[in-house]
């Protein structure tokens, strides 16, 4: 029986959150009582891919709402609170008890709430005389945003200028530690988990996380007791101590976004990966241009998740390869539609066929409307592939590596020659790829590109920053590896009878655009988060994780702790200072190739321009 993943274990803690019954989860009045839902940004985006507005009206969800929305008093309806601990958060609940707005209320943190909040909560519901309305107070530690089953995100944007910004003071860097550390803490109470931290000495932010996350479960388990060690076991009766082996335990593996820089402003080639950056995929929502042939196009927006078996099965598959994919998803549907309005031999063969139609109606809207999503979502990634030859850029990104300089070089600077198609930015993340791959890029060629590149309005700044990076030139550059080619096919849907109302048009387009396109596959090449995986889950001595730390929070403290000798059969693999879609999509080919379960996550999702503009900030505020 295998293991629920991170994101059911993450909806079902929230659904707990939601049970107002004195039995936790198992009270299905508890579930069912109407209550109001407030929440503060952070933890509505906590909540968003794991339940919609349905899944929380199951719940008893009448209301959601901000906290700091203006709001009505409900005086006969309880309230549930689920908030970050913020001074500001706790100063919001006390005016909301003053005000009477609620019957009762349920006050949960996101993560731990420290002692002084907790005693101000406490000052505020009696001095509004509503102490008797607080129904219990909790620390939930799901202060995380969970995508998939094997991807989270702890929702911190601008992590990596934060963090290497000249200005910030070592109190600020501080506490942004302290914020990553209540995530991973949320995370590793959420998954049961009590892991092995592994992480590299020369990263010292990396190491300050690390240190400070073993320190906390240690200080948890010191004064918990068994009540503390329940939080990392699930409740299990099985001890996790430091002689558990690595097949029982997980690996922490952190790292810090200096490890990879390529990877972060790569041209995609994958579904997933090029929604994200070129339709700014957040939070599992994206937003696309839709033509209905009625005037201008529309903005509609779509949620895609695991819910969709397409998008489960091509999100992390080569842009070529989604077209023929769509149109086969229409063949089987047009099958399953014909089979079902096909001529019956007899009226009770009529009969049991209209009847079958109908009860399939439900499935049938369901499937066209994924199929409408996809067509439209594919439909607006194809217009700019096409627009700003995305293909072209892709295909040079992943040459860089196994070409001369000097053909590298010609190429990006044929970009700024006037006429050439893609953006400012498409050009700016060309060029900088280009830099980060080729480490004997001399200067003189350095500069007459960055010359180029500021004469057709780039900004040289985040070049400035990679340049001001004196470990920049060890970084090695990667690919995003992919799957297998697949063949053209083309087809269109045709002409529907009582479930044909259902459908609408543009397939055909879709197919004649992707036949129009190149058929580019990534090449094979492995992501240093890959390499860094293979040797720390396999123990392998040196190679690149030779001077990776060795953390046991659960081990008696001491200079030589005992360590775990066998491989690591599961891993928590999470990026300090941004992530990606096609980072992640790596890591998980790599851990089906090699039979291994990797849970991939980082501070924040960040699209390429996302991280090219944080780039920018710190290139500008070099001295």
């Amino acid at each position: 029986m295998s293991q629920p993943s991170i994101q059911e274990l993450h909806r079902s803690q929230i659904l707990k959150m939601l049970n107002l019954s004195t039995a936790g989860d198992q009270g299905w009045g508890g579930a069912q009582t109407f209550k109001v839902l407030v929440y503060d940004k952070f933890c509505q985006d906590v909540i968003s891919p794991l339940l919609k507005v349905g899944g929380l009206r199951n719940q008893g969800v009448s209301i959601n709402v901000g906290l700091t929305a203006e709001r009505g008093p409900l005086p006969d309806v309880p309230a549930v609170y689920f908030v970050e601990p913020t001074e500001e958060n706790v100063k919001r609940i006390a005016k909301d008890l003053s005000s009477g707005l609620y019957e009762s209320m349920y006050i949960n943190f996101a993560s731990s709430v420290p002692k002084a909040l907790l005693q101000d909560l406490a000052k505020g519901a009696l001095e509004s005389n509503g102490a008797q309305k607080v129904m219990g107070i909790f620390d939930r530690y799901v202060s995380f945003v969970s995508l998939s089953p094997t991807l989270f995100s702890l929702n911190l944007p601008n992590a990596y200028a934060t963090i290497h910004s000249p200005t910030i003071g070592d109190q600020l860097i501080q506490q942004y530690i302290a914020r990553i550390v209540d995530g991973l803490l949320s995370v590793l109470i959420t998954m049961h988990a009590m892991p092995i931290i592994r992480c590299p000495a020369d990263d010292p932010v990396a190491e300050m996380v690390a240190r400070t996350l073993e320190e906390r479960i240690r200080d948890m388990l010191r004064s918990g007791g068994a009540t503390a060690a329940e939080l990392f076991s699930g409740g299990s009766t099985r001890t996790l101590d430091a002689s558990t082996t690595a097949g029982q335990r997980p690996l922490l593996c952190l790292l810090g976004r200096d490890a990879d820089l390529v990877t972060m402003l790569n041209h995609t080639w994958t579904y997933q990966a090029m929604a994200h950056d070129i339709l700014g995929l957040r939070l599992n929502k994206l937003t696309v241009p839709v033509d209905d042939g009625n005037g201008p196009a529309k903005s509609k927006s779509y949620d895609v998740d695991e819910n969709d078996t397409f998008w489960s099965e091509h999100a992390g598959e080569p842009f070529p390869s989604l077209g023929p994919a769509v149109v086969s998803t229409i063949e089987e549907f047009n099958a399953k539609r014909e089979s079902m309005m096909g001529p019956k031999d007899t009226p009770d063969d009529l009969t049991g066929g209209l009847a079958s139609a109908f009860n399939a109606i439900p499935e049938m809207t369901e499937k066209k409307r994924s199929i409408d999503m996809h067509t439209n979502i594919a439909t607006a990634l194809l217009n700019e592939v096409k627009a700003r030859e995305l293909a072209k850029y892709y295909e040079m990104e992943d040459n860089f590596s196994s070409q001369s300089v000097g053909t590298s070089v010609a190429e990006v600077e044929k970009l700024f020659s006037e006429g050439e198609l893609g953006t400012v930015l498409d050009k700016t993340r060309a060029l900088m790829v280009l830099y980060l791959t080729k480490t004997s890029l001399a200067p003189a060629q350095l500069q007459s590109l960055l010359e180029g590149l500021e004469k057709i309005g780039g900004d040289g700044a985040p070049l400035k920053y990679l340049k001001h990076q004196a470990n920049i030139r060890n970084m090695t550059a990667a690919s995003i590896a992919a799957s297998a080619s697949h063949q053209h096919v083309s087809s269109s849907l045709t002409a529907a009878s009582v479930v044909g109302s259902l459908f609408s048009r543009g397939e055909g387009l879709l197919t004649a655009g992707f036949n129009s396109i190149q058929n580019i596959m990534p090449s094979k090449k492995e992501l240093v988060i890959c390499q860094i995986l293979q040797g720390l889950m396999d123990q392998t001595p040196g190679g690149i994780t030779e001077n990776y730390l060795y953390l046991d929070p659960k081990a008696p403290p001491g200079p030589e702790v005992p360590r775990i000798r066998a491989p690591f059969k599961k891993a928590i693999a999470f990026v300090v200072g941004g992530g990606n879609y096609a980072e992640m999509q790596a890591v998980q080919e790599w851990a089906q190739a090699k039979h291994r379960h990797v849970v991939y996550g980082s501070t924040d999702l960040v699209s390429p321009s996302q991280f090219v503009d944080e780039l920018a900030h710190l290139g500008r505020s070099q001295p």
